[in-house]
């Protein structure tokens, strides 16, 4: 295997670009043509790296930011259209896999503290709590700042399913 092949398949782990197309209905509408869509997250959702932790929204609702190409109106059912970019980075083991490299390293910098460092505490007791500071500190962030990066590309509303009457 060579360096290129390698750098080749870094990339595709990182950024797997996909297609889902979701049904929603439309909840607000924004300046600029931007509709606000609620979506069930169905069967296409669960395949995805990101789910779970996909744009915003409560148990299985899904709630994204869409282009209102077709000019929806609120309480229209529409099919919407997503570009993601979620790949090995985007899932939710990885998050965790990264909480435990994260842990082991506070654990070795609070180790590496105590030892050379009078702290007036047990060595075992400050890694412990230096690694899970650390671990904590790598899923708060990881975790809560997933949803602004997951949904990197814009969703786009690509048809009308059905409308509301409208007075």
């Amino acid at each position: 295997m060579t360096v290129n092949q390698i750098k080749e398949y870094a990339k595709q782990l990182f950024k797997q670009q996909g297609t889902i197309t979701e049904e929603g209905e439309v909840v607000e509408l924004r300046a600029k043509r931007v509709a606000i869509v609620n979506c069930e997250g169905g069967a296409s959702c669960s395949g995805c790296g990101a789910s779970g932790g996909c744009c915003s929204g409560g148990a299985g609702k899904k709630r994204l930011f869409a282009d209102n190409i077709p000019y929806a109106r609120v309480g229209d059912r529409v099919l919407v259209q997503v570009e993601t970019t979620a790949g090995i980075a985007d899932s939710q083991t990885f998050l965790y896999v990264i909480a435990f490299i994260m842990l082991a390293i506070g654990l070795g910098v609070g180790y590496f503290i105590a030892s050379f460092l009078p702290v007036g505490m047990p060595a075992a007791l400050l890694s412990l709590l230096i690694g899970c500071v650390f671990m904590v500190g790598a899923l708060g962030v990881l975790r809560f700042a997933r949803p602004a990066v997951v949904q990197s590309s814009f969703a786009k509303i690509i048809e009308i399913v059905s409308t509301t009457e409208h007075d």
